[in-house]
């Protein structure tokens, strides 16, 4: 497997492999592109796919400053940050395959992503984590990668048309608002 930065022919198997691993149209083929317009500026991609001989296996959304506004629900809270917007990047999701996971990929994924950020003079990074996630992973892999709790937002994806793989249809889950200070 390797990294490599999201190219816009990924998409189809990007919304492929989210429909398998996030919950039925967790994003549509409209709002991939979207996210693939927010994460370039330039020549610079700050999104990132794993990909092996079969396809693939993973990626990372991550949007630079100035080129987002929320994350995918609406609610955020920059009025608690250190920073300002403005120099704030977003990370808006990493899923991995499962026989992907627990070998050191989501952290690579990140990586790639922050090292974008840097090159683009960004101070900090901000997302939402899943609170509900398997065994609290996702907070405890975002804690671990130096990220700290903001807030918590009940039932953050509740406006969002999708079926979560926990809670079916609408989601309940709730998001805890994360900051990385670069």
């Amino acid at each position: 497997m390797h990294i490599r930065p999201l190219e816009l022919s990924d998409l189809p198997q990007v919304k492929t492999f989210t429909d398998r691993t996030i919950g039925l149209n967790y994003f549509n083929l409209e709002e991939l592109q979207e996210c693939y317009r927010k994460a370039l500026v330039g020549d610079v991609m700050c999104s990132f796919v794993l990909v092996d001989d079969k396809g693939i296996q993973g990626f990372r959304l991550a949007y630079p400053p100035g080129a987002w506004s929320k994350g995918k629900g609406s609610k955020l809270r920059p009025d608690l940050w250190n920073v300002p917007l403005e120099k704030v990047g977003y990370f808006q999701s990493l899923f991995l395959a499962p026989e992907a996971q627990g070998s050191g990929w989501g952290p690579k994924l990140s990586e790639a992503a922050i090292e974008c950020f840097k090159k683009l003079g960004t101070l900090a990074i901000v997302t939402h984590a899943w609170k509900e996630s398997p065994n609290n992973s996702s907070i405890r892999y975002l804690t671990k990668f130096g990220f700290q709790s903001v807030t918590t937002h009940p039932e953050y994806w509740i406006d969002i048309d999708y079926e979560c793989v926990r809670d079916g249809k609408p989601c309940r889950c709730t998001a805890e608002e994360m900051i990385k200070y670069l």
